[in-house]
Order: structure tokens, then sequence, then C-alpha cells
């Protein structure tokens, strides 16, 4: 059922949805696409000769620079009509190659569901609304994740390095690539950062502000601005009572066992293409908990691979728990008793769902990790070697659920 085309007619029915959604986004105000428009006009004062680190809001490496410059020749009013639109075709790039990955296209029952829950789906809704660059890299895993599943891990290696260019989210992949032993494609990823720093950043006005300004900032949790609407431990735990020493204990436990973890899923094989996204997830969800700041639409960096690979006998979206904790992530669905972390700020009720959420995800993926058995190991994924092949169409269909 979730491999086979959708008619016509729900097709257009899922697109007709997302278009709605995306002119009304489109056609909301200037408060919508306000995370590129402080990019683009920290950008723009290179052309006055000062520095993008001048101002508090750019908060990317002298890389970022470099993808920002084209824009700053559009108007803001023109960037608010058109970015959504942007956003929103990467989006959809993320969701078709994490769907290739198991073998199925947009064209099927699960593409087309998922097409149909853009407008449905708060960190989607949020991250192109806000303009914000989290859009680029949950594309740049999906097609990081076909690639490496079609042995192609030197171009894998590219497409992770150029994300961490443009936003440097997905450091975290690096181990995955030491995890496969794939030295050349660790060296690509590392080096296309590198490279384009190396260029951009002596073009730049006082680019040494990036390390004396920005990067305190970041690791300081930004300011009481973004707080609220962080979701990673260091930032809600203290809401209940949890900080100082205690805190500092649960952030190295929960780094510890995410590392441990991703190494024996990895060691534990099975399905070559599953064993990449739970891997990766594993990594991503590991990284989001203990480090701040972490948003609301951080979770689409992993929730279309996992969402995909619900077409796989064994994977996490299988699990009834996993679904459950999406609904408080579904936009017209209003949510009470969380009040104790309100303190005073809406923002603190939005981010503790996509929290409940990577709590959920990481806990399933980490009990059917220690769970499972290792299977034998598989041959090393080289140039021109594909990963495991898809079920066969009668034998994955006898195993998913009928609803």
């Amino acid at each position: 059922m979730l491999k086979s085309r959708a008619p016509w007619l729900v097709l257009c029915g899922a697109y007709a949805l997302l278009v709605q959604e995306l002119v009304r986004i489109s056609l909301s105000g200037r408060m919508h696409s306000m995370d590129n428009l402080l990019v683009v006009d920290a950008v723009r004062r290179l052309a006055e000769g000062g520095s993008p680190y001048e101002s508090a809001r750019f908060l990317y490496p002298p890389s970022s620079v470099l993808f920002a410059w084209p824009l700053t020749g559009l108007s803001d009013a023109q960037l608010e009509r058109l970015f959504p639109w942007g956003l929103a075709a990467l989006l959809l790039l993320g969701w078709w190659a994490s769907l290739r990955l198991f073998g199925v296209g947009l064209r099927s029952w699960l593409g087309v569901a998922g097409v149909a829950a853009f407008g449905l789906f708060n960190p989607a809704v949020s991250v192109v609304e806000l303009g914000n660059w989290t859009a680029p890299v949950a594309a740049s895993m999906a097609v990081a994740l076909l690639l490496m599943g079609r042995g192609r891990w030197v171009a894998a290696g590219v497409v992770i390095g150029v994300s961490i260019a443009v936003k440097p989210m997905l450091v975290p992949i690096g181990l995955v690539f030491l995890l496969a032993r794939q030295w050349r494609g660790l060296a690509v990823a590392a080096g296309v950062p590198v490279a384009v720093c190396a260029i951009v950043a002596p073009l730049l006005p006082e680019p040494g502000l990036f390390f004396t300004r920005t990067l305190p900032f970041l690791l300081g949790g930004q300011d009481e601005f973004a707080r609220p609407y962080d979701s990673s431990l260091p930032a809600m735990l203290p809401r209940i009572g949890i900080d100082g020493a205690p805190l500092a204990v649960v952030r190295i436990a929960v780094l510890a066992v995410a590392l441990a973890t991703a190494w024996w899923r990895w060691r534990t094989g099975g399905d070559e293409r599953l064993r990449l996204v739970d891997t990766c997830a594993i990594l991503m969800i590991g990284t989001f908990l203990v480090s701040t700041p972490a948003f609301g639409y951080y979770p689409l960096v992993v929730l279309p691979p996992l969402v995909a690979s619900v077409l796989v006998r064994g994977s996490a979206a299988r699990s009834v728990w996993f679904w459950i904790a999406l609904v408080p992530l579904v936009r017209p669905i209003q949510f009470i008793g969380v009040d104790f972390l309100d303190g005073g700020h809406a923002g603190y009720r939005q981010a503790a769902k996509p929290l409940a959420w990577m709590a959920v995800a990481g806990t399933l993926l980490l009990v059917r990790t220690w769970r499972a058995e290792p299977a034998a190991p598989p041959p090393a994924l080289g140039p021109g070697h594909a990963a495991a092949a898809p079920l066969p169409e009668r034998d994955l269909a006898a195993r998913l659920p009928v609803h």
C-alpha cells in the first residue's frame, strides 16, 4: 500500500495543500523570512566596508557568506515572497531523497502523505515561515544518506561538506564516515568547509569576530530572545530545578550513551539503508539533546529518513510510540498540562514538544539497537557498490501493517 502509486486526484490534492500553505506564508508580512533577512542584512554590510559579524544575529561561519551574497541583490519584499518557495523545494528534495533510499518515490502513497502533511507539521511550517537555513541542512542530510546507501561516499562527503559550509549542523556525521572507514569521503567532508572558509575569511573585514563574538554567543546558548525556544536539555532542565553539576552529569551521560549506541548500531549491521539512517539519527538526536541551542525545527534534519524507513522491518518508525510522539508537533492541536515549563513565556511550551519527540525517538533507537544481535559483517561499501537491495514487493507488503 505505502509503496504503490497514489491516484492523480490524491496527488493533486496533496500538492494543492502544499501550494496554499506556501502562498499563505509568502503573503503573511515582514515578520516572516525573518531569519534569512537577518543573515542577508548582515552580509549587505560588506558593500559598506563593514563586517557581517557586527550583527549579533549573524551566527554562521565565514564560508556561509559565499551562499548568502547572491541573495543581497534581492529586496526584502522579494525575499519574503520567493525564499519560502525555495526552502519548500529543498524540503521536498530531502523527502524525495529519503524515499528513494528505500526504493519509492514522491508519487507513492507514502510520498504523497508526506507532501500533504507539510502544512500540518509545525517544524516544517516554522522553518519555511522563518526563512531558516536549517532547510538546506535537512535536504543535505537526506541526499547524503541516499549517496551513502548507493556506495558513493566521496559524493556524500561533498554534500556534507557544503552543508557544513552553509551551516555547521552536520559535523557529527563525520563519525559515520569513521565507522564506515570511508577516509576519502571524510577528507572531502572536512576539506570543503575548511577550503571555503580559507578563501572567504581573508576577504571579510574583521573575520576574527567569528571566534571572539559569535562562537561564545552560540556556545552560551544565545540570549534571552532565543532561549525560550531552545529545546535542548541544557535549556529545559534548569526550568525544573536541574542545573549546575547535575546538569553537566546528565549532558555527559546522554552524549556517552548516544556515541555508544551509534557505535553498536553500526556494529549490528542488518539492512544497510536502515543502518545508515539509524546511526545518523542517533548521532544527530544526541547532539541536539546535549548542545544548545536546539530549536523546534531541528528534528527536520532526521525525520524524513526516519519516516521513510517505515518501509523496512525493524525500523523505529514502526513503533506506535514514534507516531504518538509526533502528535504534539501537529499544528492545529493545542495541549494543556505543561504549564510547569511555561516560565511566563509561550515559547517554553513550544520548546517542550520537539524535546519530547527527540527523547522518545532516541529511546526507541536505543532500545532497538541494544536488543539487536550483531549481523554478519556486510561487505565494504566503496565507489560503485550499492546498498542492500530493497525488500521484494510481496515480502514487504506482507510485513507492513494493514490499515
